[in-house]
């Protein structure tokens, strides 16, 4: 009897009907081949953003995301659970840190007419972003050599100077590849002179094509802080087109709003297309509470624009193929005595790699017609 109670015990019990073997034993892991193909698919696109990170000299975050997304790759590739979750967590705390703490020093971007804030313009850093681009357009000879020379050095100088001084800073740059930017709710850039004031005077400055960056109008901060001027830069999305009626009612908005925070004079000032923009702009848009000061046209205006009725500021690099020279030159003659023009040894990005000379000649322009 306790013989055969013993070999009754020791036999294996039956597996119930319908019930996968492998299923059925203790201890066992279902196959998870969607997570397994998911992982293979990621792999690949993981490999390329931390070898696009590398290329590039991404930034710590831009780093972090690549990394923890390899991670990711790899755990679901594997069937390793704590390795994708290991990665989700540093891409998750990677976007919280951003989330939390890049507001910048005086840089802020915020979303007009309301005054509110759009997070999502927090979660990548735009060095990350506008290097990518920078190296993907030239590495595809979409820039002409005369303007490519030296522009990728001196946008990655840029980003330095403005991370030392501002540390982790919003871009308007995701908002507006969403399309997310209109006349009734865009991202705006604003530096004041320093934390707290409230100047009476602005220089509002329209960016270029494939959108606004806080790189740009940071540049164009550092001269305005000389005549203690407020720096507003608007975004009207990747096409830079401020002549459209889009960015005519943008620009308006804009001007409401400084008006509404007790500015009285402003200087209107654009780069590239922006530029151009500025050209046109002037001569349809107006506040009845504000006074135009002046132009600070930066590599761009229309030539066959009406001359403006106020001293106009014209910087442009000699061998700019994109906003040609004799145009530029053209419309300077035009405007005649109002017209003050600089032209350096450069092509069309001189705002960047001429940044030291380019400053100069605003700030000693902006004193000037300040009378300081």
């Amino acid at each position: 009897m306790v013989l055969g109670m013993a070999h009754s015990i020791s036999a294996p019990l039956a597996v119930p009907t319908g019930v996968p073997r492998a299923l059925a034993k203790e201890g066992s892991r279902p196959r998870t081949w969607p997570g397994v193909l998911l992982g293979v698919l990621l792999t690949p696109v993981a490999g390329l953003l931390l070898a696009t990170a590398a290329r590039i000299g991404a930034s710590p975050s831009g780093w972090s995301y690549s990394g923890g997304l390899v991670l990711v790759a790899v755990g679901l590739m594997l069937r390793a659970r704590g390795l994708w979750r290991a990665g989700l967590g540093l891409i998750a705390l990677v976007a919280c840190s951003r989330l939390l703490f890049a507001d910048g020093t005086l840089l802020q971007t915020v979303q007009l007419p309301e005054g509110g804030h759009r997070w999502v313009n927090r979660l990548v850093d735009e060095r990350d972003g506008t290097l990518f681009a920078a190296h993907a357009l030239v590495r595809l000879g979409k820039l002409p050599r005369s303007d490519a020379s030296g522009f990728i050095p001196a946008l990655e100088a840029a980003f330095d100077r403005m991370e030392l001084a501002e540390g982790a800073v919003a871009t308007p740059a995701i908002a507006t590849y969403l399309g997310l930017q209109s006349p009734e709710s865009f991202d705006a850039l604003v530096i004041p002179p320093a934390r707290g004031a409230t100047p009476d005077t602005a220089v509002v400055f329209l960016h270029g094509y494939a959108g606004n960056f806080a790189v740009y109008c940071w540049e164009m901060a550092r001269a305005a802080w000389t005549i203690s001027a407020l720096t507003v830069c608007p975004s009207v999305g990747p096409a830079g087109d401020w002549w459209s009626p889009q960015g005519e009612r943008t620009l308006k908005a804009t001007l409401e709003w400084l008006s509404a925070r007790g500015v009285r004079r402003f200087y209107l000032g654009g780069l590239s297309n922006g530029g151009v923009g500025a050209s046109v702009l002037v001569h349809r848009v107006s506040h009845p509470g504000l006074e135009l000061r002046g132009l600070v046209l930066v590599s761009g205006a229309e030539s066959s624009a009406p001359v403006p009725k106020v001293p106009a500021l014209v910087i442009q690099g000699r061998h700019d193929s994109m906003m040609g020279t004799p145009a530029m030159r053209t419309y300077v003659e035009r405007l005649g005595q109002r017209a003050t023009y600089v032209e350096l040894d450069s092509g069309h990005f001189v705002f960047l790699d001429r940044h030291l000379e380019s400053e100069k000649a605003i700030s000693q322009w902006l004193r000037q017609q300040e009378g300081i």
